[in-house]
């Protein structure tokens, strides 16, 4: 009897730690998911209240885009919940704690309604030729000159990976009017949607440069141009730098583009594409293998772990020696987030430094300012019992991506 009794007290406390457990707050599931009156609540408050940070249909803007369902901060419904209710410390995420609970929970269901692999979305039909549409994104459109699918195109517009959630309507009003405002709030609160906007630079030499702005401060400009070049601007060099509110996109798509082949575009956006291995990748600008294996030539930057592939850990950049190396001074620092060792060996290409904090994160930085112009951050799903050397030694680098390698296990492309 008291065997029979002992084990009836196990089986209580595990069924009283399972049930603890599922009441954790990030371990709630929607109640809303799949209802229609709550995804079109959860839609007038998004557009109210987030909108302004994350863009229409949670495509990204100032924040990251919501639509696809994956997020590196936490992606079950409860985890969604508390960031939403509490923020995301560090990041520029805020807390909505005056939100209600009911309100949240529509929120999470809207956001889940544009995920086409969510439960309650349901994939819309369009009609158009897939296939030519990527025939006129890749040719005559010239879309891929500005935005990236997959990993292939130019990094200065959206990447238009994830974009099957955005209504086809919704994509063909855009394309044939870029600088048209959807969605957003009234005012300039949180629900303010910032109008399309190009900056337009110019140096006292008398060079232009058009694009998109990627970070800027009272001392510095980095900003991405027309032709996905990224540039980094002293403002002692500048003549001007003025903003344009109107789209770098072109506006003459209606000119230029027929019907069928607009419709064609939105239905190839729509199709599910993903990567063809055999199809080059253009990296005109980027580090190629002829770079890296002479990387010697390029003193200023530093192109690998061990700066070369001859592992000489040596750079043979002249300017400091015996007789100024006691004068030297620090320019910059930039705080990394966390308390661990930083044990990363950081790149630098052609003017910016690629560097890795924490597990899972990469910075990008202006090498002579200290400012960051980007950051990177992956949670690692698995953690290994006999993980002993949580660091990471940095990233590498080939073409436009960055490879970061993880402790679970994981190899990560950065574009």
């Amino acid at each position: 009897m008291k065997t029979i009794g002992f084990v009836a007290m196990i089986a209580a406390a595990v069924a009283a730690l399972m049930v603890a457990q599922q009441d954790r707050p990030e371990n709630q599931k929607d109640p809303f998911l799949g209802n229609r009156q709550a995804i079109a609540a959860g839609q007038q408050l998004y557009n109210g209240t987030c909108v302004a940070c994350h863009g229409p249909d949670a495509r990204g803007d100032r924040g990251p885009a919501l639509a696809g369902g994956s997020f590196r901060h936490g992606s079950a419904d409860g985890e969604i919940f508390l960031n939403i209710r509490a923020g995301i410390k560090g990041t520029g995420m805020p807390a909505f704690s005056q939100i209600p609970t009911d309100q949240v929970w529509q929120i999470i269901a809207y956001l889940r309604s544009l995920d086409a692999s969510a439960p309650g979305a349901s994939a819309e039909i369009v009609s158009g030729d897939a296939a030519a549409g990527k025939a006129v994104f890749d040719g005559k459109g010239g879309c891929i000159n500005c935005h990236q699918i997959d990993g292939r195109g130019t990094p200065v517009g959206p990447d238009l990976s994830h974009a099957q959630s955005t209504p086809a309507a919704q994509m063909e009003a855009r394309i044939l009017d870029p600088n048209a405002m959807q969605g957003g709030g009234r005012g300039r609160g949180r629900g303010f949607r910032r109008p399309p906007s190009t900056l337009i630079v110019k140096t006292k030499s008398g060079e232009e440069f058009r694009g998109v702005v990627r970070n800027q401060d009272s001392f510095s400009v980095q900003m991405v141009d027309s032709h996905g070049k990224l540039h980094l601007f002293d403002r002692l060099q500048l003549a001007e730098v003025k903003t344009e509110a109107h789209s770098i996109m072109p506006s003459d798509y209606g000119q230029r583009l027929s019907k069928d082949d607009i419709r064609n575009v939105v239905a190839y956006l729509k199709s599910p594409h993903t990567l063809d291995a055999a199809e080059p990748v253009r990296d005109e600008g980027g580090v190629t293998s002829d770079r890296l294996a002479h990387a010697d030539r390029e003193p200023q930057n530093w192109l690998t772990y061990w700066g070369d592939y001859a592992g000489r850990h040596y750079s043979a950049l002249n300017q400091i020696d015996t007789s100024n190396v006691g004068r030297l001074q620090a320019q910059w620092a930039v705080q990394m987030p966390g308390d661990d060792l930083v044990e990363g060996v950081p790149l630098v290409v052609d003017g910016v430094m690629y560097t890795t904090g924490q597990p899972g994160q990469v910075f990008a930085i202006d090498a002579r300012t200290g400012r960051t112009i980007w950051t990177f951050q992956r949670r690692q799903k698995v953690k290994s019992p006999y993980e002993i050397n949580p660091f990471v030694r940095g990233v590498s680098i080939l073409g436009h991506r960055l490879f970061l390698g993880a402790l679970d296990g994981a190899l990560i492309a950065i574009d």
